[in-house]
């Protein structure tokens, strides 16, 4: 397990199980490249500043995971450690905090991946908004 992926997650309150080596489903640059496009469009947006705004882009990244079934009933997921690393088994924890994973510019982009591998949903900076966006991918037969 990369330290630096491994430190990165878990300071944000992740539990770290370890490396998914799997190769179904979307690869994280597969993944990637259907949230960051000129064409995304977010289902939900949120002011990147104010006094709320961390807790609201981890609130609203948390419902839409857990509705949208990328987060399983015991808070394991799938989360993009880095287009080369690939993905990694991670699992939600009372202190977890996806806003903590925005760069020092208050930057974010969080891709998180279902175990089954048929839908992402991820978090991200557009200018002065957080966008939530979720994308369904075809089960590969």
């Amino acid at each position: 397990m990369d330290a630096e992926i491994k430190s990165r997650f878990t300071s944000a309150g992740l539990e770290v199980v370890a490396r998914y080596t799997g190769v179904d489903g979307p690869s994280v640059e597969e993944a990637f490249h259907q949230v960051v496009h000129i064409d995304a469009t977010p289902v939900q947006r949120l002011q990147k500043r104010g006094p709320d705004a961390t807790h609201q882009i981890d609130a609203a990244w948390k419902t839409r995971a857990h509705e949208g079934g990328v987060v399983s009933d015991d808070g394991a997921f799938l989360a993009a450690g880095s287009m080369s690393y690939g993905w990694v088994h991670v699992r939600l924890t009372p202190t977890t905090d996806i806003s903590a994973l925005a760069d020092q510019g208050g930057e974010l982009l969080f891709i998180a991946r279902s175990m089954s591998g048929n839908r992402v949903c991820a978090a991200s900076t557009e200018g002065s908004e957080h966008w939530i966006l979720e994308v369904d991918f075809p089960a590969q037969e």
